[in-house]
């Protein structure tokens, strides 16, 4: 699946070049920004939630001392452990989503701005990151 979105990734960018937009030197591909994007963010958002469940694993540990019953430990443990699982998957892909499209609207406006003002500075970075980070800042409540 990684090597197919590669793959179309690639191809979009030949198809852009060409219909004869150059790249300017120092721009970064976009598909491959926005991969390692996703990427960072699914190791970002898991990691995060992993870390998080850490104190809701206490309350379980007081359900089970509690808990008389073999059957029934085994039970609240089973129910913790799925529940910590998905709420890590629900956290990665959150993550990764989120992260990867600030990673394509940041690269995809710098790269815009680089071929509309024909040239490649600090500029171009400073005017991206703003715009996206105003962007976001109004569409989500945390990045």
């Amino acid at each position: 699946i990684l090597l197919r979105c590669v793959f179309i990734f690639q191809w979009f960018n030949t198809l852009l070049h060409i219909q004869g937009s150059r790249k300017l030197p120092g721009t970064v591909s976009l598909g491959t920004a926005t991969i390692v994007g996703v990427f960072a963010g699914l190791l970002y958002g898991g990691s995060k939630e992993a870390s998080a469940s850490v104190s809701k694993d206490a309350e379980v540990m007081l359900k089970l001392g509690s808990t008389p019953d073999k059957r029934e430990q085994y039970r609240i443990m089973r129910d913790a452990m799925e529940k910590r699982f998905i709420r890590v998957a629900r956290g990665s892909i959150v993550g990764g989503v989120r992260l990867g499209m600030f990673t394509a609207a940041f690269y995809g406006l710098q790269n815009l701005l680089a071929e509309k003002r024909g040239v490649h500075d600090v500029y171009n970075v400073a005017g991206a990151g703003s715009a996206t980070a105003a962007m976001f800042g109004l569409i989500s409540e945390t990045i």
